[in-house]
């Protein structure tokens, strides 16, 4: 089976869980949809189970870039020598559900955080896929500056991991193509309101805020169902705090 979960943001015991729950296996494939850092307080744990495995393809998120930008000066130690600028964008980043990854990047050795570096780089920022006869476009927020005739290729990275996608509209005109995203909560979607996966007007949103204290979501697209995983130890009623 083919599968996509998004938006972890550092739930390692609830993602665990959900792998669980849908019985992934060596022979299954899961795309995860961007933002597996942050907020929550095991990233790397999470980042380690993905490198292990042939059958994870990660997508890049928010949250991986604004992790990169500002990681890659602290590979050597040398936060001593950030700039004006660098070193706000780093506050910035701390205040804003970086600490965890910050804190178990710095405990790793010199390699391992090249090595770290080196894995961010290469995730993907788009899947395009095709399951049973349907098309899945697969992003971490959506195709900002969307037209119908723009090649994939062609959208920014801005487009692709900061632009939310618009729910009320359809993009494709084929009723056989879908476009998958995190990003947005699912609770926060208007008319929606739950922390569910979305599904219309060719949206499958899977969002589902675990971190903040949702659900973690996995959707199978060969059978168009979906898998939940509660936040541990966390009311579901502080979800609607966002």
């Amino acid at each position: 089976m083919t599968y996509a979960i998004s938006d972890i943001h550092g739930c390692y015991e609830e993602y665990i869980k959900l792998l669980e729950k849908i019985g992934f296996s060596e022979y299954d494939t899961l795309y995860i949809l961007g933002d597996i850092c942050d907020r929550g307080e095991k990233p790397m744990e999470i980042y380690n189970d993905i490198m292990a495995r042939d059958n994870v393809i990660p997508l890049f998120g928010n949250h991986e870039h604004l992790a990169y930008i500002n990681l890659r000066h602290l590979i050597k130690d040398d936060a001593s020598k950030l700039t004006k600028d660098e070193r706000l964008d780093l506050i910035d980043w701390l205040t804003s559900g970086g600490k965890p990854t910050f804190s178990e990047f710095i405990s790793l050795s010199k390699a391992d955080r090249m090595d770290f570096m080196e894995f961010l780089k290469s995730f993907s920022m788009y899947e395009d896929i095709t399951i049973n006869g349907k098309r899945f476009v697969l992003t971490h927020a959506g195709l900002g500056g969307f037209s119908e005739d723009k090649p994939l290729v062609e959208y920014t990275l801005h487009e692709l991991i900061w632009e939310r996608a618009d729910y009320s509209k359809r993009y494709f005109s084929d009723p056989g193509t879908f476009l998958v995203t995190g990003h947005t909560p699912t609770a926060n979607i208007p008319n929606h309101g739950i922390p569910e996966a979305y599904k219309a007007n060719g949206h499958i949103a899977i969002d589902c805020g675990c971190a903040s204290g949702g659900r973690l979501c996995a959707y199978c697209f060969e059978t168009d169902r979906e898998f939940y995983v509660d936040k541990i130890n966390q009311s579901l009623e502080n979800h609607f705090k966002m």
